[in-house]
């Protein structure tokens, strides 16, 4: 009987440490910049959230999804279907004052 407990598959809610939390707002608000008024700040959102570099840095966004045992694959693929003209003008807008 004492062995079915450590083997069960049933997943217990818990509180968020203060680190937890952390990374889960920076990853809130990389998705909610993708949405901000400014063109600089979506640009940087998007820049972040679709990033395929080897930034495996504790704050990337291929890291804290990780963390939290997200597909960051299919996080990108859904966020790129909710809106992806917007994401591509805002970046076409700052790439054209850099250049």
């Amino acid at each position: 009987m004492m062995r079915s407990r450590f083997l069960s598959t049933e997943i217990r809610p818990r509180a968020l440490h203060a680190e937890e939390m952390l990374l889960l707002a920076v990853l809130e608000q990389a998705v909610a910049d993708l949405d901000h008024h400014s063109p600089a700040v979506r640009a940087d959102a998007d820049a972040y959230i679709f990033s395929y570099g080897s930034d495996y840095s504790m704050f990337s966004f291929d890291s804290v999804c990780s963390y939290f045992k997200l597909s960051s694959t299919a996080v990108r693929e859904a966020l790129l279907r909710e809106r992806p003209s917007q994401r591509r003008q805002a970046a076409t807008q700052v790439f054209r004052r850099a250049a």
